[in-house]
């Protein structure tokens, strides 16, 4: 089961973050970045970009080949688990899907230029006719329940369906492996649950790296919502297996932490 503030003399245990897109995971690897010693060479690599921070190692997308997959897909191989098991604090954020398709969609269209075609849009660029709206958008399989294909390894806009085996895979690693998940909407637990498990001091004052600039925010009606939980019913799911297993350590005080909230697009 996902453990929650432990600390059983763990703390010198390298640890992993999985970095699923769009989940807040840039605004944490900024944060390690902050807090931890690290080389200046090593400072100036875009968060999407470094592999180790002290001893932190974060996993991404793999941006070596063109199908953009996640760099560590042994992770939730059953076959693989001793390789993990008891040697790793694993770490990863989850977002509830509707927000998480919401800012992968204006990424993909406005900030990448995914509307005038530019194929480092990887996700919209595949997708045909060019979808022009969110509503258009969440049609395609291609972007259906993306947080659980990524962690499976799968190519990026891959159209093939999660089946129940499939998000079944995910928990059964997530047990297993006692990987350590948070909530992007919960941000300032997941750090401290980070904290208390790693002994890693974190900085208060937090730069949000990749927030979607005001005016490409849009309003949701509750028809779309739904449209968008149908269709990602899988990273759903997974979403509130998360938040009922987080549930017990609702209420406590968490606000210790201070967050820029600047329009700027900061990589």
């Amino acid at each position: 089961m996902i453990k929650l503030f432990q600390r059983k003399n763990i703390s010198k245990k390298n640890a992993f973050f999985l970095h699923i897109p769009k989940t807040g995971g840039s605004t944490f690897v900024g944060l390690l970045k902050d807090s931890i010693k690290i080389t200046k060479e090593d400072y100036k690599l875009p968060s999407h970009i470094i592999d180790q921070i002290g001893n932190v190692k974060i996993s991404h997308i793999d941006f070596s080949t063109k199908h953009r997959y996640f760099q560590s897909p042994e992770i939730f191989d059953k076959s693989l688990h001793l390789n993990f098991k008891d040697k790793f604090l694993i770490f990863m954020l989850i977002r509830h899907p509707v927000d998480r398709i919401v800012s992968e969609f204006t990424f993909q269209y406005h900030i990448l230029n995914g509307k005038d075609g530019n194929t480092n849009a990887a996700i919209i660029s595949k997708l045909r006719p060019l979808p022009n709206s969110l509503k258009e958008y969440i049609k395609f399989p291609h972007t259906h329940n993306y947080q659980i294909k990524f962690l499976l390894g799968r190519k990026i806009a891959d159209p093939k369906p999660i089946t129940a085996s499939d998000y079944q895979k995910i928990i059964d690693s997530i047990e297993t492996l006692s990987i350590h998940c948070g909530l992007t909407e919960n941000y300032s637990q997941f750090l401290h649950q980070f904290q208390e498990l790693t002994s890693v001091k974190l900085k208060k004052h937090i730069t949000i790296r990749k927030r979607t600039p005001i005016e490409y925010e849009m309003f949701l009606d509750d028809a779309l919502k739904s449209k968008i939980l149908k269709y990602n019913a899988y990273d759903y799911k997974l979403y509130s297996y998360v938040k009922e297993k987080l549930n017990n350590k609702a209420g406590m005080n968490f606000n210790t932490f201070k967050y820029n909230n600047s329009n700027d697009f900061i990589v």
